[in-house]
């Protein structure tokens, strides 16, 4: 048996935030008393000289600060990755971020033993991963009762099992009383910090005088599968190793230290979402491509990575690059950096009950065949959503699966999205043998039924009596008519959101305001889609530049604005129907 040691000192946010402040403003090595100084300046010179250093200890527990020496209280120490991420988290009062971190830590970090806000703890037990196993097998936890959890398998030897049960049976007793030995447990300074982070919240709908701790509604909803894969003891279980819970049932694997194995606490296996698919997007600019893909699929940002193709993106961009990294101790080593692609198939695996979005904009404004590389096999789905072919990829399935070995597929709890303009398709051309792995949709170019897109259609053109669908409408007509003498006169279509209604909006004596709508549709009309045809719209005999068109519509008022078109185009346009 070994000893649990715990931070004892601060667990006040503003103090504990105070200390996280001080080291990213430095961003290295800093000795005890500067940090000590600086934090006597941040919050008051009246408390124990001694308590300041001990005021690091929660940051240093979940590995937000480190100890250039963890067994002298006085050594130099400097923040993490993962401290300045959670700093500027807290900033900037990003809940889902401050969640996410601290779940990384809570995956990743050490308490039991080796861990610099508690050198001294001994012990194979992680606390915070018990308290919340606990929770998920109890249905809340006091600090009473993690106490009496930890005193029994640390102090007396049993194992996790024997003392569920033994705890569940002095639930339902009339007195529940502790140890002696054990009540050093109850002051549990991580559980207090996790609940005011928001990771945990108290349990309202208890009537007892204890505190009962829950998980954190957004956390449950968000990670709910990686938490029940937190393993309780440190022996033997490096991260890399931790088998998936996609594989395994809900309550997952509980390490029992008498018997040297696993055992499995409840058989009730997650069933994975089905209907994987891959969906290319298409349509003229500003046709609604984003819009449906918020509306239709996700708008949740913890279920989606999304990302832009480019001329410069590359493969590695996509799916990993093996990168120069600076170690704790300054050294230089080399880790394969997981891309988006990389980091959401992760997540899909790590939650088989949610389906997860890769959403590619512009997907041919990228080599897209190169940029997919040897993902690009697996594009082939089975009637599940599923890959139908797998790969050999050593890296990626190492940070997917914790296994090198294991073999590579799309599961199917994961679709890709992408979209892609049609007037771009000169860009980058998708072959046959990339296309053919995709759902094609069209984005129909007019406005829907919905009550939000009838308003934004009939909004009227800054001072003018013309609407917004007016225009446009009566515009694309004319693009499709010169079909003959332009090429791919469709694509060039102005799309139903080719503009904001924020585009349409007239403030008088506010030129920057009133210029958006020219700046963007009649530069697009001039430069782009009549480019070679000028004559066909605009009245050339008035406007020789796109600078006399931008002034002579920004001059004018009302509909006469129009009088930068032709006057036949100028009569359809201004022609108001009662």
């Amino acid at each position: 048996m070994g000893k649990i040691v715990m931070p004892k000192n601060s667990a006040i946010l503003s103090e504990i935030h105070a200390v996280l402040q001080i080291y990213n403003e430095t961003k290295d090595w800093m000795t005890n008393d500067i940090y000590v100084s600086k934090l006597k300046n941040l919050i008051g010179p009246d408390q124990y000289s001694s308590s300041y250093t001990k005021k690091a200890q929660i940051t240093s527990y979940f590995g937000f600060t480190i100890w250039e020496d963890i067994n002298n209280p006085q050594s130099r120490r400097k923040i993490t990755t993962s401290g300045i991420d959670f700093y500027n988290a807290i900033k900037d009062d990003n809940k889902p971020k401050i969640l996410e971190v601290i779940m990384n830590s809570l995956e990743n970090t050490n308490f039991g033993r080796n861990n610099y806000g508690c050198p001294q703890s001994n012990s194979d037990i992680e606390p915070p991963c018990l308290f919340i196993r606990a929770i998920f097998d109890l249905g809340y936890l006091t600090y009473k009762e993690f106490a009496f959890l930890l005193w029994k398998m640390e102090d007396v030897g049993a194992n996790y099992s024997d003392s569920l049960n033994e705890l569940k049976l002095l639930r339902s007793s009339e007195s529940f009383t502790l140890d002696p030995l054990a009540i050093k447990y109850t002051d549990a300074k991580p559980i207090t910090i996790l609940n005011r982070w928001g990771f945990f919240k108290e349990d309202e709908s208890s009537s007892d005088l204890a505190k009962r701790i829950i998980l954190d509604d957004d956390v449950l909803a968000n990670y709910e599968v990686r938490l029940r894969n937190l393993v309780i003891y440190n022996i033997d279980k490096p991260t890399t190793s931790r088998p998936l819970v996609s594989s395994l049932p809900v309550k997952s694997h509980v390490y029992d230290e008498a018997d040297n194995v696993d055992i499995i606490i409840e058989e009730t296996p997650l069933i994975p979402v089905k209907g994987g698919t891959n969906i290319i997007i298409y349509g003229v600019p500003g046709a609604g491509k984003s819009w449906t893909i918020e509306s239709e699929y996700c708008k949740d940002n913890n279920l989606m990575e999304r990302l832009v193709f480019h001329p410069d993106y590359t493969y590695s961009d996509f799916v990993g690059q093996i990168l120069p990294k600076v170690g704790d101790d300054d050294t230089i080593f080399y880790e394969f950096t997981p891309g988006p692609f990389t980091k959401l198939l992760r997540k899909a695996f790590m939650n088989p009950d949610k389906m997860f979005y890769l959403i590619i904009e512009e997907v041919n404004r990228g080599n897209a065949p190169a940029i997919f590389g040897d993902i690009f096999q697996l594009l082939d789905r089975d009637k599940d959503g599923n890959s139908e072919y797998v790969i050999t990829n050593s890296d990626v399935a190492k940070i997917v699966f914790g296994d090198e070995n294991r073999k590579l597929y799309i599961p199917s709890n994961m679709s890709i999205l992408c979209t892609m303009n049609t007037s771009d398709q000169n860009v980058f051309t998708l072959d046959t043998a990339f296309q053919r792995r995709w759902n094609m949709r069209l984005i129909r170019n007019k406005f829907n039924d919905d009550p939000s897109e009838k308003t934004f259609a009939e909004t009227k053109i800054l001072d003018t009596n013309v609407t917004w669908n007016h225009f446009f409408t009566e515009i694309n007509k004319i693009i499709l008519s010169k079909n003959i003498r332009m090429t791919s006169s469709e694509d060039k279509r102005l799309g139903t959101h080719f503009i904001s209604e924020e585009d349409l909006k007239f403030i008088p004596n506010d030129t920057k305001q009133n210029s958006r709508f020219s700046e963007k549709v009649l530069k697009y009309l001039w430069d782009d889609a009549f480019k070679f045809t000028k004559e066909d719209i605009f009245d050339l005999d008035r406007v020789k530049s796109l600078e006399d068109v931008i002034d002579l519509f920004a001059g004018s008022l009302q509909n006469e604005r129009f009088k930068v078109f032709k006057d036949n185009i100028y009569n359809t346009i201004v022609a108001i129907k009662e």
